[in-house]
């Protein structure tokens, strides 16, 4: 079993009592991608790896926002032409 990689910086934020629930759901998602990120890295080029690589562990996490901000975009395109479309024939007849 992998032993569990210690980031002090990692759960901290929970020191501090957070009373917007959206900031405590982007800390936790953030977490997770840093602790999938960690996983992935030590998979690939064996344990240890990322805890001695912090760069590359912050190019992966770096790699995850842009494909997630991508798709978000696609998301967003999608449903504005999809509602242009459905106003179509209100806004030109």
């Amino acid at each position: 079993m992998a032993r569990a990689l210690q980031f002090p910086m990692a759960n901290s934020y929970r020191a501090k009592p957070l009373n917007d629930p959206t900031k405590l759901q982007a800390i936790d998602a953030s977490t997770a991608y840093l602790d999938a990120a960690k996983r992935a890295i030590d998979a690939t080029f064996g344990e240890g790896h990322a805890q001695q690589n912090p760069e590359l562990v912050a190019a992966f996490l770096q790699s995850t926002a842009i494909e997630s901000a991508v798709n978000a975009g696609r998301i967003a395109s999608r449903e504005t032409c999809e509602t242009l479309l459905k106003l179509k024939p209100r806004l030109f007849g």
